[in-house]
């Protein structure tokens, strides 16, 4: 595993060989100790943004997938400030790890539009995305989405 410090350096050049979901958390905690809500925002626009025209898919940036996950990693640093650790949040909060987290705010086709991909689309599931204590959702079958 890569260092704090490698990860961003890594991300911030579009280095990384790949950048799976969980680094995109880790990232996202990391950013917003350090930067603040709307720092975080623009780093991870320009950086998604760099990184993902670097690995020749730049159609894969998603401004509402970028924007909801901030939300709801902003959350979970909110219910649990005392855990500045990356680790620690995500044991504390498991569902930042699941990739389809954002379904239960979001209907597949919302999320999946071209009009969520290019700018903000809100939910239309529930309407604040939040960690939930536990969700009485029905289960939502696996995404299809993918991450760069």
């Amino acid at each position: 595993m890569v260092t704090d410090e490698e990860l961003i350096a890594g991300f911030e050049a579009a280095s990384l060989p790949a950048f799976p979901h969980a680094d995109h958390v880790r990232l996202t905690i990391l950013y917003l100790s350090r930067h603040g809500r709307d720092e975080t925002e623009k780093k991870l626009f320009e950086g998604l943004r760099r990184f993902a025209t670097a690995k020749g898919v730049p159609e894969k940036f998603h401004v509402t997938m970028t924007i909801a996950w901030l939300d709801l990693v902003d959350d979970a640093r909110r219910q649990y400030p005392e855990l500045g650790d990356p680790a620690a949040l995500v044991a504390a909060c498991p569902e930042l790890l699941d990739r389809d987290a954002l379904l239960r705010f979001y209907t597949r086709e919302r999320l999946m539009s071209d009009q969520a991909r290019q700018q903000w689309v809100a939910p239309d599931r529930i309407i604040r995305i939040q960690l939930a204590e536990q969700s009485n959702l029905p289960a939502v079958p696996p995404a299809e989405t993918e991450r760069i």
